[in-house]
């Protein structure tokens, strides 16, 4: 059932949390752990490829510029 008490909460300020980690399904944790591991230990990753295998592997559509940001932000330790 839907919260409309949390649909208005977010209407008013906006949504909380992360963006991108909130689309992350159960299904996909063992990728995108694996992902944000290797962003953290210093490795490149190709936003468009990560958006590309979620979408295709999972379903999740999350734009590369959001995905981009993300991983940009990972790498610099926020």
């Amino acid at each position: 059932m839907v919260d409309i008490d949390k649909l208005l909460e977010e209407a008013e300020h906006g949504a909380v949390g992360n963006f991108v980690e909130r689309k992350i399904t159960d299904d996909a944790m063992p990728f995108w752990k694996a992902v944000t591991e290797r962003v953290q230990n210093g490795n490149e990753v190709k936003p468009y490829r990560v958006v590309k295998i979620l979408e295709r592997e999972f379903d999740i559509k999350i734009s590369d510029s959001a995905m981009r940001k993300y991983l940009r932000g990972l790498a610099n330790g926020k």
